[in-house]
């Protein structure tokens, strides 16, 4: 199918019903292109036959094919007997050689016989049903008027199996040629079928006056077509005066409607115009104060609140540049976006204090919240500048580290006005859920505040909670939405009740990914008079969007939408479609989206040679539109211009490996690469799929990896790998909407006959089969109906898991969009609404079932005793009492004899080569859940003794004869295993995090042999100190209320139970935290 087919694939239905078009050729180009054939010794029929091949080879880029041709008529037959006509060509071909072969390839089809072809298309016929003929899609049939009508003529079998396109070629009795195209109606439109026709033309006129030239080098278009292509794409001049920035036009705002509420949350907190105002003054005088200069970085790193926007405004003030984190990102994302940035100050308040202090900061200086509000300062004069940065807004990069777009004042300035201008935005209600580090937070943010309007910022707790949004939505009368087609659907399904009553809602912008047409429908549904849902087109590079389309949701022709486009340029913006080589292309051809204007960013910070690849002067800018910008920007988005003006998006160029999943870019290279680097040597190539569903129901898409193994053995240790990769998950340093749902091994990756990499193929690799759900005997009713509800939630074709009470939703497939299905079945079946927070905090079968019937689940940390968690108990007492003089064991060969837990995990495998090559050592007891033989062969020798056991089991799940046999002989244990989950709760962990430091500490103390026990620097979370240097944290109590990590609970009684152990019976032991 060509770019610009309705649909994306073909349809099998009762009845093809066709529509056509038709051009005409002159008599002098007919009776030259008569002339070049004659020549050849050829006919018309071979020379059309030969354009129409050339026009499909550069159209669809192939280089082979398949046209069904009219078997020349004999003895006045009316009926055509279709044949199939191969071809080859390269782009090097001229159209003489290619006239030569396709009369050449006519003879021998006619020798094979049409009788014989028939045959073959009817058993095919029966033996398969398609929707398409099976060996072409495009027919040729050419006809002289001579030989009758047209009309008369009728294609065998062409409705038993349709064909895409059937072009009609007639000379006529004047001396002209009339060409008419046909296709089914719902496959090409009728402006597509005139595109092609045009094209057909031009490329026939052209190859008549210039037979020697190459197909490459053939005209499909003139020069007036490009003209017209460039203004096409052009957006309406726009004069945007003074004040040049938008953080001083808010502040004019502010003393116009110094009463007015400016921004308030769900919990009724509020800031009038004046108040708001007075709160930027001083975080930008505190700012100023601790250092900050103009063009200088401040990161944000808060939770969203009623100071968000404020801390943005006070940035900009002072001429800084905003730069937002999420405190959800993984630590290791964001080291590596302050590492790149390094700010001047981080703007922090209380619930992220602890992510600040685990945080590298460098030279920057951290500003609290509190600080500012406790300020007495003199306020500070608005010092931004149109040229200057305004924020750095970072996303995936193609590397594994993520790239800052630089935005300036100029870029969001026209951004905003663009679109008040275009669409009539007014004194606007805005509601403001998205994360702080995407592009469209900052239009939630700044469209009203504009214009003079209100800001309903939603808190963490209620973002995600479609319920819950709904119903802030209707109480605050929200005017303005701006979010996902995924988010979108998840409130229209969900909050339809609240939403139906908000007669306010007038302006629902979509972005962030394609607009699926179920969406238009569940708009239509609500039945809201005078609600637009408007389409918006655009990567963060040019400013948020540059394209935008509006749609009368109350209207009933919006379900009919044959396309749905992008809709027309912004004002100021100039969009252009370009080839490969950069050229411009007229309407209706299809190449990269690239677009043009004050909006287009400044480039990539620290990144000088991408932004000189995607950032380029605009040669195409007229002198008089200066204004526009003369910077464009290559999108990577395939695309094409309708001769309406409007923008079709057509995904990402071929060799592009950039995807939209429920809003979010990311760049599966960037996956990849992370992949490989995290996991330390083990894997030698990696690759990402997209996979499930994406429809009414729901955004059910998730991210699987496919990675080759460095040692081919490794694939024959099965369970162990697959350990490996779940750590590997659990360890990558990527957002959680990168986060692969499963990694596959593969023994490698499918490749095309040029050795690159197959995508398409890595697309249909199986994965895994889903294994038997197995229950256990002690699962509860409650619980069987919590998976019941899972199942009808998760996509089928996700990798599940066997359900036991420990399971949780987002470790078998589920994800944040999922779990409001999963609240609307629960309220659905059991009436009763539960928070989707608090489904989130209770995301295993066991908690979630214990919300259903009120049972209490597991005992809460508030009744956790920390003196009793970590005092030695009767065993260690025993043991010490007991102990008599215990000589050290003689070896055979000298050496010592060292127990390794952990020894499959990153820093486990590291410890076992390094144990394994150290002479020292003479042998290594690995004790481990499953049967690793790669355990043996990494160490290269016979030094690894390999046990299976389980950490959560009274000795480690040894038998009591290896164990005593394990405690005599050992002369150093390393306790490196954990079951390394941040989700289980402290209780949960207990059996294999801290019961097995017990029991190691138990075999140490018979003989006093060194313990070294491996915990984790989180334990600094617990601490006030900025960082945490070699001393005890016993002081330092988990929290309680259970805000802070099971696992870390976990590590830190480990470490204080083994400080007792060592002040009371001088057991030798050594507490490392890494990082």
């Amino acid at each position: 199918l060509f770019d610009f087919s309705q649909v994306p694939a073909r349809r099998m239905l009762p009845e093809y019903l066709t529509h056509e078009a038709q051009i005409f050729l002159s008599s002098g180009t007919v009776a030259a292109f008569r002339s070049l054939v004659r020549q050849m010794g050829a006919t018309e029929f071979h020379g059309h036959l030969a354009v129409l091949q050339a026009l499909l080879a550069r159209l669809l880029d192939i280089r082979e094919g398949c046209i069904g041709v009219a078997e020349p008529q004999r003895g006045g037959r009316k009926e055509v007997q279709l044949l199939p006509h191969c071809f080859n060509i390269t782009p090097q071909d001229t159209i003489t050689e290619i006239i030569h072969r396709a009369c050449q390839t006519t003879l021998e089809t006619l020798k094979y016989g049409p009788g014989n072809v028939n045959d073959l298309l009817c058993h095919r016929s029966r033996s398969h049903s398609t929707p398409a003929h099976p060996l072409f899609q495009v027919q040729l049939i050419y006809q002289d008027q001579h030989a009758g009508n047209l009309s008369e003529i009728s294609i065998e079998r062409d409705a038993a199996a349709p064909c895409d396109l059937v072009l009609y070629l007639t000379r006529q009795r004047d001396g002209t040629a009339s060409i008419t195209l046909r296709s089914p109606i719902y496959l090409y439109s009728h402006e597509s079928l005139h595109f092609l026709l045009r094209a057909y033309m031009r490329l026939f006129e052209s190859c008549v006056r210039n037979p020697k030239m190459s197909i490459a080098q053939q005209r499909l278009y003139d020069e007036n077509d490009v003209m017209a292509g460039l203004v096409f794409g052009k957006g309406p001049y726009l004069d945007i005066t003074d004040p040049a920035t938008l953080s001083k036009r808010i502040e004019q705002m502010s003393i116009a409607r110094p009463e007015v509420v400016a921004v308030k949350d769900a919990d009724g907190n509020s800031f009038t115009y004046k108040q708001m105002q007075q709160h930027i003054q001083l975080a930008a005088a505190v700012l100023h104060r601790n250092g900050v200069q103009a063009q200088g970085y401040v990161a944000v790193c808060c939770e969203p609140t009623l100071y968000s926007v404020c801390h943005l405004l006070a940035i900009w003030r002072i001429n800084a540049i905003y730069v937002p984190l999420d405190p959800h990102n993984p630590f290791a994302r964001l080291q590596l976006i302050l590492d790149d940035c390094q700010p001047a100050a981080i703007i922090y308040h209380d619930p992220t204090e602890s992510v600040i202090r685990r945080l590298n900061l460098h030279s920057s200086t951290p500003v609290s919240i509190s600080e500012i509000r406790l300020a007495q300062t003199q306020g500070c004069p608005d010092l931004s500048q149109c040229e200057s940065a305004a924020c750095v807004l970072y996303t995936s990069g193609s590397t594994g580290t993520p790239k800052g777009i630089m935005l300036t004042h100029a870029n969001l300035l026209h951004q905003i006005l663009g679109v008040r201008h275009r669409f009539q935005i007014s004194c606007e209600t805005a509601l403001q859920q998205s994360s702080l580090g995407f592009d469209v937070s900052l239009d939630q943010m700044l469209q009203p505040l504009v214009g003079g309007g209100t800001l309903i910022v939603a808190p963490r707790r209620l973002r995600g909670d479609a319920i819950a949004l709904s119903r802030l939505m209707l109480a605050e009368n929200v005017t303005y939405t701006y979010a996902t087609p995924s988010e979108y659907m998840m409130l229209l399904r969900y909050g339809s009740n609240a939403l139906q009553q908000l007669s306010s809602w007038r302006t629902a912008f979509v972005g962030g990914e394609a607009l699926p047409r179920h969406l238009i429908e569940s708009f239509h549904a609500l039945q809201r008079p005078g609600l637009r849902l408007i389409n918006r087109y655009g990567p963060t590079e040019i400013s948020i969007s540059s394209s935008c389309l509006a749609i009368d949701t109350f209207d009933p022709a919006c379900i009919d939408l044959q396309l749905i486009s992008v809709g027309w340029t912004l004002p100021n913006y100039s969009t252009y479609i370009i080839d490969l080589d950069g050229a411009p292309l007229p309407v209706g051809f299809t190449g990269e989206i690239v677009v043009s204007g004050p909006g287009v960013a400044r480039g990539y910070l620290h990144k000088d040679a991408l932004t000189k690849q995607r950032f380029r002067p605009d040669p195409f800018v007229d002198t008089p539109d200066k204004i526009r910008g003369c910077t464009m920007y290559r999108t990577g988005d395939k695309g094409r211009l309708l001769p309406t003006g409007e923008l079709v998006y057509l995904g990402r160029i071929d060799g592009d490996h950039q995807v939209k999943l429920r809003g979010y870019r990311i760049e599966l290279d960037d996956m990849a690469n992370t992949i490989l680097k995290s996991a330390d040597g083990r894997l030698a190539e990696a690759v990402i799929s997209v996979r499930g569903l994406h429809d009414a129901e729901g955004d059910r898409r998730f991210l699987t990896a496919f990675v080759v193994p460095a040692c081919t053995q490794e694939l024959a240790a099965v369970n162990e790998m697959l350990q490996f990769l779940d750590e590997l998950v659990a360890n990558l340093p990527l957002p959680p909407y990168m986060l692969p749902q499963v990694i596959v091994p593969v023994d490698g990756l499918p490749r095309n006959p040029n050795g690159k990499l197959d995508r398409r193929a890595v697309d249909q690799l199986p994965l895994p089969s889903k294994r038997q759900h197995t229950m256990s005997l002690t699962i509860s009713d409650s619980e069987r109906f919590v998976i019941w509800i899972w199942e009808q939630c998760l996509d089928q074709s996700a990798q599940t898991a066997v359900w036991s009470s420990t399971s949780d939703f987002f470790q078998v497939g589920g994800n944040s969009l999922l779990m409001v299905k999963v609240q609307a079945l629960l309220q659905q079946h059991m009436k009763r609404t539960i928070p989707l927070s608090t489904l989130f905090q209770s995301s295993t079968i066991e908690d979630m079932a214990a919300l259903l019937t009120g049972a209490p689940t597991p005992p809460p940390e508030s009744s956790l005793d920390w003196n009793q968690e970590t005092l030695p108990g009767l065993e260690e007492k025993y043991i010490r009492d007991g102990r008599g003089p215990q000589p050290s064991p003689l070896h055979a060969d000298g050496g010592i004899e060292v127990c390794l837990t952990g020894a499959t995990g990153f820093l486990g495998s590291a410890l076992l080569r390094c144990l394994a090559a150290d002479p020292r050592v003479a042998r290594i007891h690995c004790i481990h859940r499953l049967t690793p033989p790669s355990v043996a062969s990494a160490a290269g020798t016979a030094k690894v003794v390999r046990y299976e056991g389980d950490l959560t089991a009274p000795r480690l799940g040894l038998d009591r004869v290896c164990w005593q046999e394990l405690a005599s002989r050992v002369d150093l244990i390393i306790h490196n295993g954990a079951d390394v989950s941040f989700l289980k709760s402290y209780r949960s962990l207990h059996p294999a995090n801290v019961q097995s430091t017990r029991h190691l500490a138990c075999m140490a103390l018979r003989r006093q042999i060194p313990l070294h026990f491996v915990s984790t620097a989180d334990v600094a979370q617990l601490n006030d100190l900025d960082s945490l240097p070699p001393q005890s944290v016993a002081h330092c109590l988990p929290p309680v209320d259970g805000a802070d990590s099971g696992y870390v609970a976990s590590k830190w009684a480990s470490e204080v139970y083994l400080e007792q152990c060592a002040a009371r019976f001088q057991l030798p032991c050594a507490i490392h935290r890494p990082t």
